[in-house]
């Protein structure tokens, strides 16, 4: 049986996929030389650094510390998922310096960009996957219902605000559905 934060956990990367598709399109779009939806990026950009840094990623680390808890030999393979979590938050201020500079002119090739933001997804989706194949299943393995009671009872409620509707975030949502639409 998934437990629901975990169910809430796939969701989030299934819909952090959809957002990965979207820039890694603009990004193709802008190494053809093409011009790319840099509202759009930075739409992207900004959930990235809003989202999983303040709901997603500290819901995995306490998952973690009470997997370390229940057996901390067992958990030793996920160790690394703080590091990977402060990885790919530096990863993303890379893009975003890249965006700033951008916005004020600054002489940039365009390769840089391009190679930071498929760089961030790539790196992004492999994260994803790792958690997926070892993290996930290790928790839904090692913890019991008491054990979820514990994290849930330690977290405020999450609303993701592009995937719940909020306010605020219409035209990346509208973007999404136009590439859903495609695909």
């Amino acid at each position: 049986m998934t437990a629901p934060l975990i169910a809430t956990l796939r969701e989030d990367h299934d819909n952090a996929r959809r957002l990965l598709d979207l820039l890694l399109h603009e990004a193709n779009l802008f190494a053809a030389g093409e011009d790319a939806d840099f509202d759009i990026i930075e739409s992207v950009i900004d959930y990235f650094r809003g989202y999983p840094d303040s709901y997603h990623h500290p819901v995995e680390d306490r998952i973690l510390v009470r997997l370390k808890m229940v057996d901390a030999d067992k958990s030793g393979p996920v160790d690394d998922l703080l590091h990977q979590h402060a990885r790919l938050r530096e990863s993303l201020e890379g893009v975003l310096a890249d965006l700033e500079n951008m916005r004020i002119e600054l002489e940039m090739p365009r390769e840089r960009m391009v190679d930071h933001i498929k760089g961030f997804a790539l790196a992004y989706r492999a994260h994803m996957d790792s958690e997926e194949a070892a993290f996930f299943p290790l928790a839904e393995t090692l913890l019991g219902a008491d054990d979820w009671r514990a994290i849930a009872d330690d977290m405020t409620a999450h609303h993701d605000p592009l995937f719940a509707g909020k306010e605020g975030c219409d035209g990346l949502r509208k973007r999404l559905l136009a590439a859903d639409a495609r695909s």
